[in-house]
């Protein structure tokens, strides 16, 4: 996770890009899957002890508490967002080829290096699912679920993000991503929960930067800033791109994919777009519960 703080402050300023300006004023709508089982629960609720500037630094202590971390052998290497209380959703590059039970999630993690610190637990992944048209070598439909040995009991800091609506437009809206990625290309990852926020572009605005036109297909979005410097990074990969909407809701709209580097200049990062997956999702997580309905309250 890269972060300039100078270049942080002036996009959360300045919000939507509308005219050379940006707000946050849209309700980015929440997906509810038919199929599965319904909690009485909500999702997308921050944990922010006061409103502040976002995108300096570090998160507050689970501010979001779907943001998980994964682990292949008691070791950190990627990041995942819970969306139910026993699946969550990642990268397909993460877990592809990975033997289950060297996988472990880590729920209610901040601080990777003093877990204790907040109430994480670990949970043994027992399966992944890679969606069948994962392609390593463009990271095309870059999407997994992983299922957890056990339900997560829903706490303060310890619950899911919401999903989003089909056929939504991000463009010029404000992403946040967070993870325990890099602080620098060659870096080593963070200890803490680190957050940014990154424009989101159009797919043909992406385009038109450095990334040649098959690179960016339908099912990827971009976000970031053209002169680079603030990006996700190596070990942000599976990790959240969030929305989050007037009700202060959090949706996930994207998972980190892919980059050229890391915050280099015509750049951005690129993510595994959500709602296309959407039929898939539900198909893998019928046996699991959702929280909310389709009203802005939940799912």
């Amino acid at each position: 996770m890269i972060s300039k703080y100078f270049l942080v402050i002036t996009a959360v300023v300045l919000g939507n890009f509308v005219h050379g300006a940006m707000r946050f004023d849209r309700l980015p709508g929440r997906h509810r899957l038919e199929g599965a089982k319904r909690c009485a629960c909500s999702c997308g609720l921050m944990n922010r002890r006061r409103e502040r500037l976002v995108g300096g630094e570090y998160a507050e202590f689970n501010e979001y508490p779907w943001v998980v971390a994964l682990l292949l052998k008691g070791h950190y290497y990627c990041g995942g967002t819970l969306i139910s209380d026993r699946y969550v959703l990642t990268a397909g590059h993460c877990v592809r080829g990975v033997n289950v039970k060297s996988l472990k999630v880590m729920v209610g993690e901040h601080m990777r290096s003093f877990p204790i610190e907040t109430r994480s637990k670990a949970y043994q992944a027992v399966h992944y699912v890679v969606h069948p048209n994962f392609n390593h070598s463009n990271f095309e439909s870059d999407i997994a679920l992983v299922k957890l040995s056990d339900k997560v009991p829903y706490k303060w800091y310890a619950r899911p993000a919401c999903l989003p609506l089909p056929k939504r437009d991000y463009v010029g809206q404000l992403g946040l991503v967070a993870g325990w990625g890099r602080t620098t290309e060659k870096g080593e990852p963070s200890d803490l929960l680190k957050e940014i926020l990154v424009p989101i572009f159009s797919n043909a605005g992406c385009r038109q930067l450095r990334y040649s036109d098959h690179e960016i297909s339908d099912n990827m979005m971009c976000a970031g800033f053209t002169k680079g410097g603030t990006d996700s990074c190596h070990g942000d990969s599976g990790g959240p791109l969030m929305i989050r909407g007037k009700d202060k809701k959090v949706t996930v709209i994207g998972l980190v994919s892919w980059g050229e580097g890391c915050g280099r200049q015509g750049f951005p990062g690129v993510y595994t777009r959500v709602e296309k997956f959407l039929p898939w999702i539900e198909e893998n997580t019928r046996d699991s519960c959702y929280c909310g309905s389709r009203t802005g309250r939940g799912l």
